[in-house]
């Protein structure tokens, strides 16, 4: 079998306000909006990403806390994106991590609390 990465998802709380988020401080593209049925689908590349309100359809997890995924970009992208957000005081704990092993990470919080963990790659 060869599994290939479908649609990550994340729980929010208001969907206009989510997409916005993640378009605008993020970088991803918006594919469709259905704030109706509590559903966006966004994406990067060939990463899909699904926001939805839970019990509406699209899942029951609770908003906020971890994602329980790692993104990554590669070096400038990164490091312009990382600054952008430190400024801008998305990050979880106002820094960028550098961890022990030799990585550099950020902990970007979204308007709900949900906490993403991206890479410098």
């Amino acid at each position: 079998m060869n599994y290939q990465l479908s649609l990550l998802k994340i729980p929010v709380s208001d969907i206009p306000t989510a997409a916005a988020f993640y378009v605008d401080e993020l970088g991803f593209t918006e594919q469709f909006v259905a704030a109706e049925y509590g559903w966006a689908q966004l994406a990067t590349g060939d990463l899909s990403l699904a926001l939805y309100v839970p019990g509406q359809g699209g899942g029951a997890r609770s908003i906020g806390g971890s994602v329980d995924f790692h993104l990554a970009l590669t070096g400038d992208t990164f490091d312009d994106l990382a600054e952008r957000l430190l400024q801008d005081g998305h990050l979880n704990e106002d820094r960028i991590h550098a961890g022990n092993d030799g990585t550099t990470f950020i902990d970007v919080v979204d308007p709900d609390g949900n906490q993403l963990k991206i890479f410098r790659a």
